[in-house]
């Protein structure tokens, strides 16, 4: 199949994969007569079992999604999509709605395939083209399934939460035929061209007795060379600066930024019960396309955002922590729309920024292991927080005082990263000199 025709498939994928109208109205519709469950359960029972899921899953995918060759790892998406909205649809008590949310943690981690799977597919010049058309493709499906939601839900109310729901199981049934007609990824194109020839190499220098020992030898040299470069990669932390800091910034804003959008429908949810009006996908819907269009246009500008990280971390922490915080004090729910809005947009523009940064400090056999790693760092540090702020088990607090603790977490990223720049400051101001004393006789 031409790669182009098989980039349309992709795309087409990940239009129809995302196109779940069901995603911004997820809390009203398991606190609506069709679930009976309680804001304290969902935030305190269900929800955190997402964080736990995708920190569990992202491991072995991690490290199975290149040997599976992709294609099994979109199929498993896929599956876990089914699974996640067929029990939306026809589950029902807190177990069941547990048991989505792990179905959706391993949906979430198995779609680091369906972002490599075409990067196996095309040519290295066509990369930037690839990457452009998938993570459009999914902003395209997002975007009008929460147009469509949001439409609906203006016209019927809460009375077609279940039909959003409904939609959003066609089309993710649609999404696992898709994934089952993707072209295979052969064995041969995703051999590295470094291990062929050391493989040939160490061929012609030793004697091969018979045809397993040839096999042995190029299995052997294959698991060296690819903990050697694993331990290469890691190694990129240590030796480049600027990859680290913005590494750790990524994956402790993210952390945050998870947590915000986890639990923002929880947050929401008590001003709309007080009648209030109930945009949540008109929001999403526009949070999409400022995300998008801020993301297209940050190229043109020239920023050298590396030569000020440390501010850039300072002042942007503060920033998303003062309206996080701002929230829950707020009783209009256009108001705490708009601070949601302008949270994602700075995280948003920084996180494409960091992308940036980081890959062009890498070779591009790096990106994945050095994303991957920042992902599942920030998948850590989310669940230490989901667990002693959101969980039952631990201090299960109640979401508008969760929200001064994300607050206040972005005040401590802010100040750690403070620490460093007025240290150095401190160093580098000259010592007092002392005064000279002349020779007595």
């Amino acid at each position: 199949m031409h790669w182009k025709l098989t980039a349309a498939l992709v795309c087409f994928y990940g239009v129809v994969k995302e196109f779940r109208p069901a995603t911004p109205f997820l809390t009203p519709f398991l606190e609506s007569d069709y679930k009976n469950l309680t804001n304290e359960q969902l935030y305190s029972e269900v929800f955190p079992i997402w964080t736990y899921s995708y920190l569990i899953f992202l491991i072995p995918v991690f490290f199975l999604t290149d040997t599976l060759r992709y294609k099994p790892v979109v199929i498993l998406e896929a599956l876990s999509l089914v699974g996640t909205w067929s029990l939306l649809v026809w589950g029902s008590g807190v177990n069941q709605m547990k048991l989505m949310q792990v179905f959706f943690g391993l949906a979430s981690s198995a779609e680091i395939a369906y972002y490599s799977y075409m990067y196996a597919v095309v040519d290295k010049k066509h990369y930037r083209k690839i990457t452009s058309y998938t993570r459009t493709a999914n902003l395209i499906g997002k975007f009008f399934a929460f147009g469509m939601a949001q439409t609906l839900v203006s016209m019927t109310g809460s009375s077609s939460y279940l039909l959003l729901n409904q939609i959003s199981l066609g089309a993710v049934s649609m999404v696992l035929l898709v994934a089952m007609v993707l072209p295979p990824i052969s064995k041969q194109m995703l051999q590295p061209d470094v291990v062929d020839s050391e493989v040939e190499l160490q061929r012609e220098s030793q004697p091969i007795t018979s045809p397993q020992d040839g096999e042995e030898v190029q299995k052997k040299k294959v698991d060296q060379s690819y903990w050697a470069g694993m331990k290469e990669k890691a190694l990129i932390f240590k030796n480049n600066k600027t990859v680290l800091s913005w590494s750790l910034w990524w994956a402790l804003a993210s952390c945050g930024i998870y947590q915000m959008a986890n639990y923002a429908q929880t947050l929401w949810a008590e001003l709309q019960t007080e009648g209030q009006f109930v945009g949540n996908g008109v929001v999403e819907c526009i949070n999409t396309l400022l995300g998008a269009i801020v993301t297209f246009y940050l190229q043109y500008f020239k920023l050298e955002y590396k030569n000020y990280g440390a501010a850039i971390f300072f002042f942007s922490s503060v920033i998303i922590g003062t309206f996080l915080i701002a929230m829950t004090f707020l009783r209009s729910i256009i108001a705490v729309y708009v601070l949601y809005i302008i949270v994602d947009g700075v995280y948003h523009v920084l996180i494409a920024a960091a992308s940036n940064i980081i890959a062009s400090q890498l070779s591009s056999a790096s990106y994945s292991f050095i994303f991957g790693c920042n992902t599942f760092c920030a998948l850590i540090f989310q669940s230490i927080l989901t667990f002693a702020v959101a969980d039952a088990r631990g201090f299960a607090l109640d979401i508008r005082t969760q929200f001064r603790v994300y607050g206040a977490y972005f005040y401590a990223i802010a100040v750690l990263f403070a620490i460093p720049t007025v240290y150095s400051r401190l160093r580098r101001q000259p010592q007092p000199s002392q005064p000279e004393t002349s020779a007595t006789e």
